[in-house]
């Protein structure tokens, strides 16, 4: 599952988002338990939940359709069964567009493949809680621009800094539904400036920028025999999270920037940049940071 909706949608989960989770399970509440399985080095659960009933959870989210999925929710009934003393109930989330092709027994053993599109938006906006709020834009829905709207409107009622990890949230899961474009949007008419200084989310993406672009760097610098690929990566890697930043605070004004961010071929003035778009006020200082750099 893409890196971006799978930390997004564990985040959400892992904040107990009540309705959802009782239209999942039938319990709104229940106990996060340590994910970190015997014998398992490179598979790790997405989420293990202890129910009120004392009875384990386990989800997996998935956005695609794995060839591999029986095997491995299979053999993580095992393990958890070794770990905790009792057979978990398993749960399959799909949140892709298409339909899903996974096998979901064999033998006796079985698992449950839940689609979110199943479930009706309308029940998760009755909710006060932002995270069924948020996940309501994946579920289904007879007019999507409308629940766009209460979605927002929702989030609008918030803490200023709570509502905009939580727009961020939307933003990153939008692209599931093809509704990037159209949420950004709705984002933007909205009378408020996203601040992604407090957005836990966009600190991640820079990190995770900048290591894939190390990784890459390291890859092409060791084919060529030269260190201008590590360099090239570290600078890919800074360039996608400023113009991540440069999306959610300013749209579109702040995006005519990049053809100039682009011209800067030096490390440390793009890492400066990248610092102060958290901090400026206007599209106006960072031209003039730019027009000093170029």
């Amino acid at each position: 599952m893409h890196q971006k909706y799978d930390l997004t949608l564990k985040k959400l989960l892992k904040d107990i988002p009540a309705k959802f989770l009782k239209i999942l399970t039938g319990y709104e509440t229940g106990k996060f338990l340590d994910i970190q399985l015997p014998n398992i080095q490179y598979w790790l659960p997405d989420l293990i939940i202890e129910l009120p009933d004392c009875s384990i959870l386990h989800i997996e989210i998935q956005s695609a359709s794995d060839g591999t999925m029986l095997m491995r929710m299979y053999l993580y009934s095992a393990l958890i069964f070794s770990q905790y003393g009792r057979m978990p109930r398993q749960i399959v989330l799909y949140v892709g567009n298409k339909p899903h092709k996974m096998k979901n027994d064999i033998g006796t053993y079985s698992y449950e493949i839940k689609d979110i599109r199943d479930i009706n938006c309308s029940e998760l906006l009755q909710s006060d809680k932002p995270e069924d709020t948020v996940l309501a834009l994946l579920c289904n829905s007879d007019n999507m621009d409308v629940t766009i709207t209460k979605i927002l409107e929702k989030l609008s009622t918030l803490p200023i800094k709570t509502m905009n990890d939580y727009i961020v949230k939307l933003l990153n899961i939008a692209d599931l539904r093809k509704l990037a474009d159209k949420v950004k949007k709705e984002v933007k008419n909205m009378p408020i400036t996203i601040d992604v200084r407090e957005s836990t989310l966009f600190q991640e993406g820079l990190i995770a920028g900048k290591q894939e672009g190390l990784i890459t760097g390291k890859q092409e610098g060791l084919i060529a025999g030269k260190q201008e690929g590590l360099f090239e990566g570290k600078r890919q890697g800074l360039l996608e999270g400023i113009e991540l930043g440069l999306e959610l605070k300013f749209g579109l004004a702040g995006l005519d920037l990049m053809n100039i961010v682009r011209a800067v071929n030096t490390l440390d003035k793009l890492e400066e940049f990248k610092n102060l778009i958290k901090t400026a006020s206007s599209v106006e200082a960072l031209k003039e940071f730019l027009s000093k750099s170029v």
